[in-house]
């Protein structure tokens, strides 16, 4: 016959287990009233770059945001030039997004250098607003660099030497795209218990970076790739407590690898991303800002 206190230690450990159980399913069902993209406001970002030269270097998270892009100037019937060019050789003729990769993953400081190349000789001007951004494994295991100080101290001497020989060229600094926790109630149990996951660590130097990047350039010099990637459809933003603070995560829904895009982290993501670029285009008086057109129902 088994004795009270091991009778009272089964109890508890079935009441703490059915509570989290029941605390991991209450969170999963929590609706979010959900904030569509304003495609009113995307056709007018999307007609101040239409009449710009805007360069964006980048690799497959970018490729995913370019896709983004194309699917809402189809959906506003904004016909955006987006085209790939070759670092090395002239800039095309004329308005339009133009998109290369630079550099190598897992190699931050070749990314810099090969936004460098793509500028040009000093002092030339081939793009209204230009800028790059780094790969979320460019902080993670493999890579050439693992500290978000190291890292953004060459970042910010080498961008400054950049704006230096470019000084009609806006230069927009992005933070770095993150990666999602893992799905499941494992991870749902493992926040309630207050452990970490296996994607933290490396999210943490990303937004130890980031928040370098922000402090740095905030206001129209700030492309906020991270906050994009971390902000649902209902204005909240995705994160984990480190410290009494909130560490952001890519959001989950909008990824299928933990890391990618899906078609919802394009659009959701793209829409910030042209909105950021419209912004900085106004700011510099390269075109003049359309219009806001009256609101759909």
């Amino acid at each position: 016959m088994k004795s009270p206190t091991r009778i009272r230690r089964a109890a508890g450990t079935l009441l703490f287990l059915a509570i989290t159980a029941a605390a991991v399913s209450s969170c999963a069902r929590q609706p979010r009233e959900e904030k569509p993209v304003s495609m009113d406001q995307v056709r007018a970002d999307l007609l101040t770059m239409a009449e710009s030269r805007v360069f964006f270097g980048h690799h497959s998270v970018g490729n995913n945001i370019l896709k983004g892009i194309r699917t809402l100037a189809d959906r506003a019937g904004v016909p955006l030039r987006i085209e790939e060019v070759a670092i090395g050789h002239p800039a095309p003729q004329g308005p339009g997004l133009f998109h290369a990769k630079v550099g190598e993953n897992l190699d931050p400081d070749a990314k810099i250098a090969g936004f460098a190349q793509a500028l040009g000789d000093a002092n030339e001007a081939p793009y209204d607003v230009a800028t790059f951004k780094f790969c979320y494994v460019d902080l993670d295991e493999g890579s050439k660099e693992r500290s978000p100080d190291k890292l953004f101290t060459r970042y910010s001497s080498e961008m400054s030497a950049i704006e230096t020989a470019h000084p009609g060229v806006s230069i927009l600094h992005a933070t770095m795209p993150l990666m999602a926790e893992p799905p499941g109630r494992k991870t749902r149990l493992k926040r309630l218990l207050g452990l970490s996951t296996v994607t933290d660590a490396a999210n943490l130097d990303r937004g130890e970076f980031n928040q370098r990047v922000r402090d740095r350039y905030a206001g129209d010099k700030l492309l906020d790739v991270a906050r994009f990637e971390a902000t649902r459809p209902d204005g909240t933003v995705a994160g984990f407590p480190v410290g009494g603070r909130e560490v952001e995560m890519l959001v989950l829904d909008y990824t299928s690898d933990g890391g990618h895009l899906n078609a919802l982290g394009q659009e959701r993501v793209a829409a910030d991303f042209i909105h950021s670029i419209a912004e900085a285009l106004r700011h510099r008086g390269a075109v003049q800002s359309p219009a806001l057109t009256t609101p759909s129902p």
